[in-house]
């Protein structure tokens, strides 16, 4: 970029803009609003994480050492090891690559003026002194002046405060803030890095990452075993150092050993592969995720508010009758209705029905107007000195009859119809209200179009466990029909906000299902007020007043088609705008979380046992001052276990569809499935080891174990049993887990064959799993099976 001061600068008038030539000359210096697309990892952390994460790194200096000293049958780990990072390279780099082409897809777009011609571009694409058209629910792309007319913006991305600002010519606009209503004209002052945003470091124009349970819990669990390995590894080293042993192959084999089966390098890697697989998945069904880890909060959600308009209903709306409550014809209603839009600029459902059902064009030019609000439920234009027009919520205005006119209504909504009143004033709009009497003219009459899939889409939710809250800024009791309509439960139990105090608002949580004529603020409120009641809620929205809710949910859903501040602030957001896909995409949730909680148990048993055993044989070592006596496997013993039992049976458990609800912590659901299985592992290897120590003494006159068949007995029986532990992973038994089991287990049976064939017939180095077969009698196989049996 070129220095601030010698940088040209522009006053291209409004109907005029920038021409290509300066546009061009922008871009060359620089001078754009491109900014580093946030697409989840990047190539740098993805390299980290899968290559030289502390697990990797430890396994690869293993090997190394391995590899010196020639222990090559030691290194099978590392054939496992690298697919499983090539594979994991492979899906993160695949997951980037199309989480940047969604990234693109719903980039925000903007209206600039340039070559005399309004064109629509990426919001990336604006250089600075472009002419920009800021319209409602637009999110604000640079730091402007305001050229021409007048829009209230919400600057809460930026300063936390949600009022509504009025911005008039010459006042500053900034970026991250968004259009809540109005339009007009700016002139881009600040670009890119030099926008007041940029500098504050807001989340403005990125999504908030989600608070992940299992990511904090990996986390934890990994720096514990990082640190319990370098300890255990001191140990060992202090115990063979003061033992005199030599640095040799057997040392070598047994601290490799013992290393190799602590570190779950596995666990990390299916964490990330599974979370990818996830993000690929929902992206092919049109779900665009901005944070791995939102897959999780998904998962978790017991709890769904969700608005009437775009949600129960299509987003379509049309005019079901107009009722004139005055001299004035329809058509003369609808002259007047189309000069109030066309003043207050609204593109809002509403509008666009009223439009398309009088299809007339305007035919005055106002003096003020006051666009439509969340917070106002109401549209105001003043044409002349005092002639206004006002459409809007019987609620919020001062109507004459008004008594009479919510009479009528109340046949309507207990329809499920929308209501809204049309009159005129001799008041005026001051400091950006309107509190002026209205004569009304006509109750205009909207109807909703309830989505085909709704009834369908929200039976699959409640089955499963998801309560669901409408909330709305419409009449309480129309939206209440709609829900019933759409058989969502306790859709009876409604209640209008209007008027309610934000503790009102919050009591009200615990109470009803429904609620109507809700604010923005409100809607905050709710959204905390259920997660207090111990929910985890997910939120869906696609408009400017949606956004503070969206921001306190636990997991936030966004359509493409709705404002870019929703889409920004949003963990979710539904490309093809069909919030039918919810049921497949919290499913696709729940299958990861749940698959990954059942098989995160079946490594930690390996590390468990591991642990304690390295533990208790070295400290024995130590303590008898035996060096025979240290950890008694080498990395080959643990193959079956670690490699079959583990590696593939985990990855396909991680694939099988699972809808249950989450429920607990993620730790204490994985530790209460690993202890049992582990403890079970611990048993079986001090009880074979009992006995050898047991028949070693003087006292014992029969010598059935030297140390060679004491460990390869234990070997057979722990990877025996480490299909016992698979089996209690998988139990209740369905189709797909009783294929994995019975499949895993002929492997295993297979694989140990091989090597009891391999060494009976004297090709003992290529038996792969260095058990001594040999030196095992029909005696200690029916020991090994009684061990089997009262572990299991």
């Amino acid at each position: 970029m070129k220095n601030k001061n010698l940088i040209s600068r522009y006053n291209p008038r409004i109907e005029e803009g920038l021409s290509s030539n300066q546009v061009k000359e922008r871009k060359k210096d620089h001078l754009s609003n491109k900014a580093k697309l946030v697409v989840g990892k990047s190539y740098a952390e993805i390299i980290f994480t899968n290559l030289l994460s502390f697990f990797n790194v430890t396994l690869f200096i293993i090997a190394g050492v391995m590899i010196y000293y020639q222990l090559y049958f030691s290194l099978f780990f590392m054939i496992v090891l690298i697919p499983n990072i090539s594979i994991g390279l492979y899906q993160d780099i695949k997951a980037r690559v199309l989480m940047g082409k969604l990234k693109v897809m719903t980039a925000p777009k903007v209206f600039v003026v340039r070559d005399k011609k309004m064109s629509q571009i990426l919001s990336d694409d604006v250089v600075l002194d472009d002419i920009i058209v800021l319209k409602n629910a637009c999110q604000i792309p640079v730091d402007g002046i305001v050229l021409s007319g007048s829009v209230f913006v919400n600057e809460s991305l930026l300063t936390g405060e949600s009022d509504n600002i009025e911005k008039n010519p010459g006042d500053i606009v900034y970026s991250g803030s968004y259009v809540v209503s109005g339009s007009c004209y700016i002139r881009a002052d600040k670009v890119g890095e030099e926008c007041y945003a940029a500098t504050l470091a807001t989340k403005a124009k990125k999504f908030r990452r989600s608070s992940s349970e299992i990511l904090k819990a990996l986390k934890g669990l990994f720096r514990t075993i990082t640190a319990i390995v370098i300890v255990m590894a001191i140990f060992m080293g202090v115990t063979f150092f003061l033992q005199r042993r030599p640095f040799n192959v057997d040392l070598v084999a047994t601290i490799g050993g013992s290393m190799v089966s602590m570190i779950p390098s596995g666990l990390y890697l299916l964490t990330s592969i599974a979370l990818t697989l996830a993000v690929m998945s929902l992206g092919k069904k049109q779900a665009q995720v901005q944070d791995f880890y939102a897959v999780e909060m998904l998962a978790r959600v017991d709890l769904l508010c969700v608005d009437k308009t775009g949600t129960i209903t299509d987003g379509s709306m049309m005019v079901d009758d107009v009722i004139p409550l005055s001299t004035y014809g329809e058509d003369q209603i609808g002259q007047m209705l189309i000069n109030l839009i066309n003043a207050t600029k609204d593109e809002n459902y509403t509008a666009e029905a009223l439009k398309k059902y009088f299809k007339v064009k305007p035919d005055k030019t106002c003096t003020k107007a006051l666009a439509f609000t969340s917070e106002n439920k109401y549209s105001v234009a003043t044409f002349g000195k005092n002639d206004s027009y006002v459409l809007g919520a019987l609620e919020k205005l001062s109507v004459k009859n008004k008594k009479k006119l919510e009479d009528m209504s109340k046949e309507y909504t207990s329809r499920g119809l929308r209501v809204l009143v049309f009159g005129t004033s001799s008041d005026v709009i001051r400091n950006n209200k309107f509190e002026g009497d209205v004569s009304p003219i006509a109750l205009i009459i909207l109807e909703d179009h309830v989505r085909e899939d709704a009834i369908e889409t929200f039976e699959w939710l409640q089955n499963s466990k998801i309560g669901i809250k409408v909330i709305s800024g419409d009449n309480a009791e129309a939206v209440s029909t709609i829900a019933k309509s759409a058989h969502i439960k306790d859709a009876d139990k409604y209640v209008s906000l209007d008027g309610k105090s934000l503790d009102e608002t919050y009591e009200c949580a615990k109470i009803y299902s429904v609620f109507g004529r809700v604010s923005p603020e409100q809607k905050e409120v709710l959204i905390k007020a259920f997660k207090n009641q111990g929910r985890t809620v997910g939120m869906t929205g696609d408009g400017v007043n949606d956004i503070l809710a969206l921001k306190r949910a636990d997991c936030s859903i966004a359509v493409a088609s709705g404002s870019s501040a929703a889409r920004n602030v949003s963990h979710i957001v539904l490309l093809d705008n069909d919030f039918s896909h919810l049921p497949e995409i919290i499913a696709e949730g729940r299958r990861v979380i749940n698959n990954l909680q059942r098989t995160a148990s079946v490594f930690l048993v390996k590390t468990i046992f591991s642990m304690v055993i390295t533990f208790i044989f070295t400290l024995i070592s130590l303590l008898t001052k035996n060096s025979v006596v240290s950890f008694p496997f080498e990395t080959n013993n643990l193959y079956p276990w670690e490699i079959i039992s583990i590696g593939i049976a985990a990855f396909f458990l991680a694939l099988e569809p699972n809808n249950d609800r989450l429920k607990g912590s993620f730790l204490h659901n994985v530790f209460k499935k690993a202890f049992p299985g582990a403890a079970m592992m611990i048993a079986s290897v001090l009880i074979i080891f009992g006995l050898f120590w047991l028949q070693s003494s003087d006292n014992f006159y029969v010598k059935l174990f030297d140390f060679n068949t004491t460990a390869s007995l234990a070997c057979l029986v722990f990877n025996i049993l480490s299909l016992v532990v698979l089996f209690q992973v998988c139990a209740p038994f369905d189709k797909f887990r009783r294929k994995v089991f019975i499949s895993v287990t002929a492997m295993v049976l297979t694989l140990m064959g091989y090597s009891a064939i391999m060494t009976y017939t004297g090709h003992y180095k290529y038996s792969l799993l260095n058990i001594d077969y040999t030196s095992l009698t029909l005696l200690t196989y029916i020991i090994g099976l009684v061990v089997i049996f009262v572990c299991a």
